[in-house]
């Protein structure tokens, strides 16, 4: 992932084993929210995930923006 300055994370790559692959998210989105927060850095990507888990939650929910559209992916952080 890479910082997009205010406007979200870039994924710039994603394995294609993973959980988050299959939960639909691609190389090129914008992460723009983690669990309703506002990310700017991978490490405030990385931050709201285990901020997540240490609260024993089971998945987060992102805002991501694809093109021209934004949309809500849950990705398993089990």
């Amino acid at each position: 992932m890479a910082g997009a300055g205010d406007q979200g994370v870039v994924i710039t790559d994603i394995s294609p084993t993973s959980r988050v692959s299959e939960s639909g998210l691609r190389t090129g989105d914008v992460i723009l929210d983690v669990g309703h927060y506002a990310v700017n850095t991978p490490a405030d990507v990385r931050k709201m995930v285990d901020e997540a888990r240490a609260q024993s939650k089971r998945a987060v929910l992102l805002r991501i923006k694809r093109g021209d559209a934004v949309r809500f992916v849950a990705i398993p952080i089990a």
